[in-house]
């Protein structure tokens, strides 16, 4: 017995820390302390999360008897206590109050939301559009791309005919693309071949493509509501017809023009539309940046997924195509959840760094293109990786929330850290094994339940801002 007590110490000793590699495998031998002493990595207690949540629009709001919700009443110490506030500064903060004003206007009050994976399918996003259009008014789902690149979307169903292909600005680029303007979702479908700008394009070949877009039974009530429809395309080298039905009713035939980079087409849709589709055809395809179903009025937010991305797209754009989309667009606040795809791959601090400054100026570029609009950053959540036989936080992920963080504040926005939200430090395992799950196996992306609770802490420490606004300001009068 003790002489195979010497032999598997002797095969701790002699075996590096980072295991031996044979092949396609990797041999490991525990330490002495790890043996004997250690007694595992430790996780952030879910329950504690779970039971934390709340609903922080019945504790701040209460109608007065006149439908007026204004009227605050909780205790404002304790409740900050239980919410992950929104990190800025004073010019952020007077950014984000102007914004929460806009609330009561009549006129459509935008929030675009850009991610990666984490929001992809309208997760996270969905949950704090429905939040804010039940508050403040506001229906249907906003801008969506012509072609839909993923599978599942909660909010809504898409079908396109086969011709159809997207060009997006990030990954890989098709080198076809002759042009740097993408429009504001960062991509760019296309029913017709990309043809050179020095070759005049032939009547030979008629294109024809169609999409349609029909709400789902498992989104929000409020984005089934269809409203008003928007178009909006550029590039084209020849006419393009396009038919918009509601239903089986044709609601606009319209000739998109040829010759312009940036155009819209438009219509108001019949109260009962719960499914529009398209028809285009013609000698060339436009570009088309997007498409979006929303009201004239209340609050939208739109889901611009964007799967492999770092969020370092911004400068590549065309800044003076981008302003003009922007400006028809007006949107009040960005939304950026942005980091996550960089944290396995970046094992340097001055790479982390350098991704930093590279984030700093996609903030400036937004702020030269909108500069009236507020800014939040999201730094990416706690992501694991496999050491072993255990899940641990990927070494320079706290960093990078540090870099990113970092860029906001010193640009003058806003930081949520949804790192800190779920936990901090090796919280993902917890997440992953709650029961019900919160996050997936792949110990990165959240479920669609832990989507939703991660979107409720955000919408309470966006609603805690706002109600502080409402204070300050009745203090005022």
């Amino acid at each position: 017995m003790l002489g195979v007590f010497l032999l598997l110490a002797a095969a701790m000793w002699m075996t590096p820390s980072g295991g031996i590699k044979t092949g396609e495998f990797i041999f490991h031998m525990p330490s002495f302390k790890e043996m004997f002493l250690d007694e595992g990595p430790g996780y952030v207690d879910v329950s504690q999360i779970l039971e934390e949540q709340f609903s922080i629009d019945s504790l701040l709001f209460q109608e007065d008897g006149s439908g007026d919700e204004s009227v605050l009443k909780a205790d404002y110490d304790s409740l900050a206590a239980k919410i992950h506030l929104i990190d800025m500064g004073d010019t952020a903060r007077l950014k984000l109050y102007r914004f929460f004003d806009r609330f009561e206007s009549d006129k459509l009050v935008r929030i675009m939301h850009y991610g990666d994976s984490q929001i992809e399918g309208d997760r996270i996003t969905a949950f704090v559009r429905d939040k804010l259009q039940k508050r403040f008014g506001g229906s249907g789902i906003g801008l969506r791309p012509a072609l839909q690149p993923y599978d599942f979307i909660l909010s809504a169903a898409q079908n396109n005919s086969r011709n159809w292909k997207r060009f997006p600005l990030y990954g890989k680029i098709d080198s076809l693309v002759e042009h740097n303007k993408y429009g504001m979702m960062a991509a760019f479908s296309r029913f017709a071949p990309l043809v050179s700008d020095t070759i005049p394009v032939m009547d030979t070949i008629y294109y024809e493509a169609d999409l349609s877009i029909e709400k789902t039974a498992v989104s929000f009530k409020r984005a089934r509501t269809y409203e008003h429809f928007r178009l909006y395309y550029g590039n084209a080298k020849s006419p393009v017809k396009m038919e918009l039905m509601a239903g089986d009713s044709v609601i606009l035939a319209d000739t998109l023009k040829a010759h312009v980079d940036f155009a819209v087409a438009e219509a108001d849709l019949p109260d009962t539309t719960g499914r529009v589709s398209l028809r285009f055809s013609g000698y060339d395809s436009p570009d088309i940046y997007g498409m979006e179903l929303a009201s004239q009025r209340g609050v939208i937010v739109d889901n611009i997924a964007l799967r492999g991305s770092s969020g370092l797209f911004f400068t590549r754009n065309d800044f003076e195509h981008s302003l003009k989309i922007y400006q028809e667009l007006n949107p009040g606040l960005f939304i950026l959840q942005f980091g996550g795809n960089v944290v396995p791959y970046i094992t340097r601090q001055e790479d982390i760094e350098r991704y930093g400054r590279w984030f700093s100026a996609q903030i400036r570029r937004l702020k030269q293109t909108c500069p009236e609009a507020a800014i939040i950053v999201i730094g990416p959540g706690d992501m694991s990786t496999k050491e072993k036989d255990r899940y641990v936080t990927y070494e320079h992920l706290p960093y990078v929330v540090e870099v990113l963080k970092e860029a906001a504040l010193s640009s003058d926005c806003a930081f949520w850290d949804m790192y800190e939200a779920m936990g901090g430090y090796n919280s993902m395992p917890s997440w992953v094994n709650a029961e019900p799950e919160l996050a997936r196996p792949d110990y990165v992306h959240f479920s669609m339940r832990g989507a939703r609770l991660i979107a409720n802490m955000f919408y309470n420490a966006l609603i805690f801002e706002y109600s502080t606004h409402l204070q300050e300001k009745s203090e005022k009068e």
